[in-house]
């Protein structure tokens, strides 16, 4: 593994890699928070219609991924207080109607692509420069809101009511959130794929939530088990020639499986 990392495209993939696993622990730790799981899973599924439509009609897959990703997470809000329906039930339709719209519109584009696969399972070992530079900037946006408004959503999160009564515009503030969910889950695709995506979400945050003892120790361990998923993965992914995206779920799911069963070991011995 040492000298592979002498190659550029080796260097993208650890620092895509790395960018996305901080910015997906981070926010991960808020959706375990707010027990917001589905959101992921579904904003990630929903984005094949905008693959498909940039696959059929030429144009950039991930750009409209990202245009379906963010409308999704701008409506989310309004939806459920309009509609009078829970957000999982929003979500239930969500995941489905867009998922299906892709399929018809991969249908209408003739013969096999390849390319596809890589939306679907993640590619990290192909990230381009640019490709890099849009993670960057995600990575950056993430950064400066969660450092403006992290206390205000994790207070949000905790106590919705409470934050209210502080003046907290929560529909605001949860909006915000929604959009730079979309926005991990978009920039997550090339490393993990639409169909692992909310394990990065979801896995490291957990994980960490079982061995913290405090919210401020989840928020450290999170990205140190989401970072070290992604470099376990990329050596097991290479020194075994293994599909990356797959690799780095599998080490995550490891890692909690063993952080469970300390847990567990922990509550026996104590009792």
């Amino acid at each position: 593994m040492i000298e592979a990392l002498g190659y550029p495209f080796v260097q993208r993939a650890l620092v895509a890699g790395f960018l996305v696993g901080l910015v997906t622990s981070l926010l991960g730790v808020l959706v375990v928070l707010r027990r917001s799981a589905f959101f992921g899973d579904a904003v990630a599924h929903a984005s094949l219609a905008g693959v498909a439509a940039g696959v059929v009609t030429g144009t950039s897959p991930l750009a409209l991924a990202a245009v379906v990703a963010v409308s999704i997470g701008l409506s989310l809000h309004r939806f459920e207080r309009s509609a009078r329906l829970s957000l999982d039930t929003i979500l239930g339709f969500v995941l489905p109607f867009f998922m299906a719209i892709g399929v018809l519109l991969l249908s209408l584009s003739p013969g096999f692509q390849p390319e596809l696969l890589s939306y679907l399972f993640g590619s990290i070992l192909t990230v381009s420069w640019e490709g890099l530079t849009a993670i960057a900037a995600v990575g950056a946006v993430v950064a400066t809101v969660m450092a403006r408004h992290g206390r205000a959503m994790v207070f949000a999160a905790f106590d919705p009511d409470g934050a209210h009564a502080a003046g907290i515009n929560v529909a605001r503030l949860l909006t915000t959130f929604h959009v730079l969910l979309a926005l991990a889950v978009i920039a997550s695709i090339s490393v993990v794929g639409i169909v692992l995506v909310n394990a990065l979400l979801v896995i490291p945050a957990a994980t960490a939530k079982l061995l913290a003892s405090s919210l401020r120790r989840m928020f450290v361990l999170a990205p140190l088990v989401g970072l070290s998923s992604v470099l376990a993965g990329l050596v097991a992914s290479y020194g075994l020639d293994l599909p990356s995206g797959p690799a780095i779920v599998v080490v995550a799911g490891l890692m909690l499986l063993i952080a469970w069963m300390g847990a567990a070991g922990r509550r026996a011995g104590a009792r």
